[in-house]
């Protein structure tokens, strides 16, 4: 059995003592007085020299007790010197709340593509990679339709920006190019004599409302509200009070960002998307107006209502003017004296219904479905106004461009 230390101590001081033992009795007895006589002189001694000790220093060294003094102060110092540290501690915790709030602001949600749908925040979103060469092609067309049109007639250009440039986190803007950059761009490569018209702002100060849908990369008709209303500023006209409308919805739209999504390993699509469905609102506009469309795929062309309100599930947003086709021409009953034609994409299909509340006559051409030249019937019709309406999509686009030219050659 293993002893401790102290117990292995213990036995060996015990037996180193053993040892020493005589057996002469004689000398013991003088030898107790002799240990007696000196254990009494050891223990005088003893308290004498204690005495000694501890009085004498306090009589030849009075300050002794004060040498303490810098020990003290240097505590003092190190607790001062503690002092910063810990209120250097206290700032960066109370500064820790403001930088998470500041953080909060963008909130640290994951985006991921799915095919080229970029998801962020259960919504998709098209990423743009156009450049400044291609929509300076576009420009030149634009820029055409002007020249053919003469200075009698006014044009305008609008080019708005996708859903991703106000809802996409900084961290994610850098996916794609700059939107900004390419319309400013484009706007300078107008000449003078086309009046552009910049929504950028108007949908920045109004990117907390629902101004783009969340499974399809078209705006909604808030956000084309306000491309009208930058619009009518331009004209010179008074856009009209949407709150004063009435209106209708469509419940359940799942657009092309969901239909971009399915694949063979994937039919439905991006569950995430499905799980967003959108709502599409349309504006009831007052007044009198006959209706007449040319639908794809038919040769007459045939009185329709401007809202095709029985449109559902994913093409729930054709209900604006029935959606992409070679043209709609509303005649009105105002009597204003101008007539506008919008040269458009999808995006125009939401804006061009408030116009009819301003123009006597509104002639909608899709240049991707248009037969002929849309400028010999604006000029003969005697049209006072054109608007060129396309995303920024569309407009960096050389396919865009080639449609263009096909409508005015």
């Amino acid at each position: 059995m293993r002893r401790s230390s102290y117990s292995s101590y213990s036995s060996r001081s015990y037996s180193s003592g053993s040892y020493r033992r005589r057996n002469r009795r004689n000398d013991d007895g003088k030898k107790k007085i002799i240990i007696i006589i000196l254990i009494c002189i050891a223990v005088i001694g003893a308290g004498i020299g204690a005495a000694f000790y501890f009085d004498l220093p306090s009589k030849l060294f009075p300050k002794a007790e004060e040498s303490s003094a810098p020990e003290s102060t240097a505590s003092a110092d190190e607790t001062e010197s503690e002092k910063p540290e810990e209120q250097s501690s206290q700032a960066s915790q109370e500064s820790k709340p403001q930088e998470s709030s500041q953080e909060s602001k963008e909130p640290d949600i994951k985006g991921e593509f799915d095919e080229n749908v970029f998801i962020y925040d259960n919504q998709g979103y098209q990423i743009f990679y156009g450049t400044e060469e291609t929509t300076a092609k576009y420009a030149q067309a634009v820029s055409s339709i002007k020249k053919s049109l003469g200075k009698d007639i006014a044009v305008y250009n609008m080019t708005v920006p996708t859903h991703g440039l106000f809802s996409l986190p900084d961290k994610y803007q850098n996916l794609g190019t700059d939107e900004k950059a390419v319309i400013s761009s484009l706007y300078k490569s107008l000449g003078s004599d086309i009046k552009t018209i910049d929504v950028t702002d108007s949908l920045e100060k109004h990117k907390e409302e629902y101004i783009y849908f969340g499974t399809d990369h078209n705006w909604t008709v808030l956000g084309a509200y306000y491309g009208y209303v930058d619009f009518c500023k331009a004209a010179g006209v008074e856009p009209v009070d949407v709150k004063k409308l009435s209106s209708g919805k469509i419940e359940g739209f799942e657009g092309s960002l969901t239909a971009a999504t399915k694949t063979d390993k994937n039919p439905d699509g991006n569950k995430v998307l499905l799980s967003n469905p959108d709502t599409v609102t349309y504006y009831n506009i007052p007044g009198d107006r006959t209706c007449t469309l040319l639908e794809n795929g038919k040769s007459k062309p045939e009185e329709v209502s401007m809202i095709a309100t029985f449109a559902a599930g994913p093409n729930a947003y054709s209900a604006f003017i029935w959606g992409n086709n070679p043209y709609m021409d509303i005649k009105t009953t105002l009597k204003t004296g101008r007539k506008l034609c919008i040269i458009k994409d999808s995006y125009g299909c939401a804006f061009a219904p408030f116009t009819t509340a301003n123009f006597d006559e509104v002639y909608i051409v899709d240049p991707t479905y248009y037969e002929g030249n849309v400028l010999e019937y604006i000029k003969k019709n005697k049209f006072t106004d054109v608007l060129i309406i396309n995303s920024v999509m569309t407009a960096s686009t050389e396919i865009r461009t080639n449609e263009l030219k096909t409508v005015i050659d």
